[in-house]
């Protein structure tokens, strides 16, 4: 049987009791078959960077690098997690808004893909730019087209140029572009309701704003001499029709043009690849079960409807079933009116489409992290232990316990 969301791993009771549960559980022969089938859609003169935002296990982005697949990194730490796991610099796209010194200061001389986001980057990169190996690269991130004068990341193309001529003057002249289109959008201002409210959510991005956003990185390139190439990031969906779709249209767009084309894929390569396997350990008079995964291991849950599936169905009619998580808040649901069959505490449920934004967003808030292993044929790997309370308290120093005169008591 192919797996896929609605089709997870077979020995969910070994897994459960071999590394407890919540458990996050990741196919590395479906992250190969991804990463393959993602590469071989756009063929040559494409580099595929796997965007660590979605999920920074470095057991992951180590099992994606074996298929050739670079890092796409967003800050330092997951600029130093892609190093740790095997990475070269040379290897690395680097973006993101906030760049420390230090952090540009590595990257330029390790020759790391550059891709700077700001006057201020532009001033640091200027600054070290005498710690530029030669064949590091600059790229410039500009403003979807559609964005322009509301997004905070990029540069207009006036921006660009300018920045263009600076960094050219101290030697660094830009040899590509970025524009990264996301799946999540923040709108208009609402007087009323909570900020999430004006947040939307289009995954895939629709294929129409790839092939304008192509358009306008090939036009600003064009302009500001960037010759090398053209990062499209993110926001693409799985390998299959719907990506050999997209990948025709954007090569239209592309016309003859020779440059290298960066595609930074997330969720597209890891999604589906992974679940977060967790126990039922209530069942309450409406038929609603209790798990001890919540929301707080899978907050992807908040903004799609994830499959629940039973590990080992039993016999009986499937009914819909709320399925909550073990937090003390009314939202910590995972699934509403989710088809099931007859669940009794004890039970193992599968949850789909953990790959990405699960574990990345996951917190220790009221329970601690799951575990995450990578599944190999009948082999089973740790990527990460279950976090510890040392683990989760970090370096908070101990309470002082006071008794009423003020002398430290003991416990």
């Amino acid at each position: 049987m192919k797996l896929g969301p609605e089709n997870p791993p077979t020995g969910a009771a070994e897994l459960g009791e071999r590394f407890g549960t919540p458990l996050y559980v990741f196919d590395g022969e479906m992250l190969g078959a991804q990463a393959r089938a993602f590469r071989e859609a756009w063929g040559s003169g494409a580099t595929v960077a796997f965007s660590m935002k979605c999920n920074p296990l470095m057991g992951v982005l180590a099992r994606l690098h074996q298929e050739g697949c670079w890092a796409e990194v967003a800050s330092g730490f997951e600029y130093r997690a892609a190093r740790r796991a095997g990475v070269g610099g040379k290897q690395i796209v680097f973006n993101g808004p906030l760049k420390h010194d230090d952090e540009i200061r590595r990257a330029l001389s390790e020759g790391a893909t550059l891709i700077v986001d700001g006057t201020e980057q532009v001033d640091a990169t200027v600054r070290f730019a005498a710690d530029a190996q030669v064949d590091a690269r600059i790229g410039l991130r500009l403003t979807p087209p559609d964005r322009i004068g509301r997004d905070r990341f990029g540069f207009t193309p006036a921006e660009a140029a300018v920045a263009a001529e600076r960094l050219a003057a101290a030697g660094l002249a830009p040899s590509g572009v970025h524009v990264h289109l996301g799946a999540y959008q923040l709108g208009p201002f609402s007087e009323i309701g909570p900020p999430i409210h004006t947040v939307t959510v289009e995954y895939p991005v629709p294929i129409s704003r790839f092939t304008d956003a192509a358009a306008h990185a090939l036009s600003v390139a064009d302009t500001i001499g960037a010759h090398e190439f053209l990062d499209l990031g993110g926001g693409w969906p799985a390998a299959g029709p719907q990506l050999d779709e997209y990948v025709a249209a954007v090569r239209d767009t592309l016309g003859c043009d020779s440059r290298e084309v960066i595609l930074e894929p997330g969720r597209a390569l890891v999604r589906d690849a992974g679940w977060l396997l967790t126990q039922v350990a209530a069942r309450r008079s409406d038929g609603s079960l209790v798990v001890d995964a919540g929301v707080t291991h899978a907050p992807c849950v908040l903004w799609k409807r994830s499959p629940v599936t039973p590990a080992d169905p039993r016999p009986g009619e499937a009914i819909a079933t709320d399925v909550y998580g073990p937090l003390c808040l009314q939202h910590d649901v995972i699934a509403r009116q989710t088809e099931l069959p007859p669940v009794e505490p004890g039970d193992l449920l599968w949850v789909g489409q953990a790959g990405a934004y699960a574990i990345a967003q996951a917190s220790p808030f009221i329970h601690l992290r799951p575990g995450a292993v990578l599944l190999e044929g009948a082999i089973a790997s740790l990527l990460r232990a279950r976090e510890t309370d040392d683990e989760a308290l970090g370096v908070q120093a101990e309470p002082l316990l006071v008794g009423r005169n003020g002398v430290a008591v003991t416990t």
